[in-house]
């Protein structure tokens, strides 16, 4: 709830712009903010009742009839919810001065191999990319630590062996142990390049980030960029998202 409310304060007047309206900016907090793929009519109604303001009268019909086609259209029906219609969200982002998206190259690797996995996951992946872009070869593999330490933690969650990578207070491993666990799990194998590079990976990252003589360079990323496509795809391939997210 903190988060909402930080998040309506940031928008002028929102208290007394009527509750028809307030609905576009909810979706707008639980897709940009809250990293949320689709957006369902409970998710609004939370938002209002988080906030403890009186709720539009019919949600649902709200919803549906903005996003038909039309110079009123506000939202896009995606399966069961919705998503903000692109006009809606970029006039959203000016008006909360939120920075410029920068787009993602396939430099270091295909952004394709995201495909079909998480929102969060993808995100991920072009901030990373575009950190090599701007030339952040640090923050690069700072993200690219983030990605994989996900990659594990989400194979052993779609199997659903969790446990066996928590610890007695039910946190998951650190990464070392996160690597050590996937390379030697018997639910599935890795291939020799994949058990090679996932440590070098993390050394890499782990000395951008806490030595302070280390500086990483571009070469440092290049001689890296084949394998850590090879080892992403591999995860990715293990975890099977599509199978998975249709569990869920």
């Amino acid at each position: 709830m903190s988060e909402l409310k930080a998040f309506v304060s940031r928008i002028p007047d929102f208290s007394s712009i009527g509750a028809g309206n307030q609905i576009k900016y909810f979706v707008y907090f639980m897709q940009v903010e809250k990293n949320s793929e689709i957006i369902k009519t409970k998710d609004v109604a939370d938002c209002f009742e988080s906030l403890h303001i009186n709720p539009y009268s019919n949600i649902s019909s709200y919803l549906s009839n903005y996003s038909k086609k039309g110079k009123t259209q506000q939202f896009l029906k995606r399966g069961s919810g919705y998503i903000l219609f692109a006009a809606v969200r970029t006039e959203i982002d000016k008006q909360l001065e939120k920075p410029v998206e920068i787009q993602a190259s396939n430099s270091l690797y295909p952004i394709s191999i995201f495909d079909n996995t998480k929102g969060y996951l993808i995100q991920f992946a072009k901030e990373a990319s575009s950190c090599y872009d701007l030339g952040l070869y640090n923050s690069c593999l700072f993200m690219l630590r983030k990605i994989t330490e996900t990659l594990i933690i989400e194979l052993y969650e779609s199997k659903g062996i969790e446990s066996k990578i928590k610890n007695a207070n039910n946190d998951y491993f650190q990464l070392s142990e996160l690597i050590k666990a996937v390379t030697n799990e018997p639910s599935w194998k890795l291939t020799k390049i994949v058990k090679e590079n996932l440590p070098k990976i993390k050394l890499l990252a782990d000395s951008s980030v806490h030595s302070k003589r280390f500086s990483a360079k571009k070469p440092d990323l290049d001689g890296l960029k084949t394998n850590l496509r090879i080892g992403l795809e591999e995860l990715i391939s293990h975890i099977d998202y599509a199978k998975w997210n249709a569990k869920q």
